[in-house]
């Protein structure tokens, strides 16, 4: 277990457990930003932020200086998730597991909940403000591309570029939180730099986060479509080089023709008023909550999350998580009513979810 925030003597007295609580507190939404980038789960963000608290309440005798207590606490974070990782399997997404298939059978497809990344509510970077010293604002550093390219680093590289790049911590601080010499920690960064520059194609910080009136103008219209039915509308929205994902289940579709093909039969055999979609936020970018009925008489119940991706005006990734569990984290309703106040009255009013049911009625292509 990594226990290096307790080898210390002390050059002050120890914080009282109130002193240590408040510090916890104060720096509480930022350290599970950063335990959520370090595992790619919004599930165990919660278990490690509980244990890094424990850990910083036994250890609280390390603090050597109050000015240090930010980087303190990183440090204790930071070895709560390399113990953590140490233990299982880094998360990915489907496309980085196998390649893209055009017949998707979900009746024979296995779920692996532990396998993939999980996406995070937007209301986790509220309040949380990047540092100075930082290369990635939050909303960048948060983004499901940025926490995907992270899985692909080795635990170490992973905790360095964080430290370094997004919670703005020195290089000093850095490899002190890490056990590693000053010239290890800044090889380290160098290739870890190099690894998620590469898994994002060369964009820069700035790129992952898309324009707000883009967004909102691309969203309106990609609502629509889903409420009135309207699958050209849906189609003509989608980037030619789209891709759909379906966590927990592995398989992916990838192409414009492809994911016409998949979404075409869907749309066609929908019932009208099965459906809704509620706007909400994850990864620092759009979601949608998909809500379905099973049959006339049922209530809305939670089905999936949707996260998207945009380029040149258009849709290029749409990874619809078939996770209701997620909804305890997301704060969203398991069911919702007709007519309930979420909803607007733009005609927004009849969302068809279907990746779970009717993928399993496709008819061959």
């Amino acid at each position: 277990m990594h226990t290096a925030e307790v080898k210390f003597e002390p050059k002050m007295p120890a914080l009282s457990d109130q002193a240590v609580t408040e510090l916890f507190n104060r720096h509480r939404n930022e350290l599970r930003l950063h335990c959520y980038r370090m595992l790619g789960s919004s599930h165990d963000t919660d278990d490690v932020l509980q244990e890094t608290a424990v850990r910083a309440w036994r250890s609280k005798a390390s603090l050597l200086e109050p000015a240090h207590a930010r980087a303190w606490m990183y440090r204790i974070a930071t070895n709560v998730c390399l113990d953590e990782l140490a233990r299982r399997r880094s998360r990915s997404m489907p496309f980085d597991a196998g390649p893209p298939t055009s017949k998707v059978d979900l009746a024979s497809a296995r779920a692996e909940r532990e396998a993939w990344i999980e996406p995070c509510p937007g209301a986790w970077c509220a309040g949380v403000t990047a540092d100075p010293e930082a290369r990635y604002q939050t909303s960048e550093g948060v983004t499901l591309a940025f926490v995907a390219a992270l899985q692909h680093l080795t635990a170490t590289q992973r905790a360095t570029l964080l430290l370094r790049d997004v919670v703005g911590l020195s290089a000093e601080e850095t490899a002190q939180a890490l056990e590693l010499g000053l010239e290890a920690t800044n090889s380290a960064l160098f290739r870890a730099r190099k690894a998620v520059e590469s898994k994002l194609q060369g964009k820069a910080p700035s790129e992952l986060a898309a324009p707000t009136t883009v967004v909102t103008g691309i969203l309106s219209r990609y609502l629509t479509a889903w409420n009135e039915m309207q699958v050209d509308a849906f189609i003509e929205l989608l980037h030619d080089e789209v891709r759909t994902t379906m966590p927990p289940f592995p398989m992916w579709i990838a192409g414009r023709s492809d994911n016409a093909a998949f979404y075409r039969p869907m749309f066609a055999a929908q019932r009208p008023g099965s459906f809704r979609a509620v706007p909400t936020s994850a990864n620092g970018g759009p979601a949608l909550a998909f809500y379905r009925s099973q049959a006339p008489a049922e209530p809305l119940r939670l089905r999936a999350i949707q996260l998207l991706e945009l380029r040149d005006q258009r849709v290029i990734s749409i990874d619809h998580f078939l996770q209701p569990e997620l909804g305890r984290v997301f704060g969203l309703s398991d069911q919702l009513e007709l007519g309930g106040e979420q909803f607007s009255s733009d005609g927004q009013s009849h969302v068809q979810d279907c990746l779970v049911d009717n993928a399993k009625e496709r008819p061959e292509q």
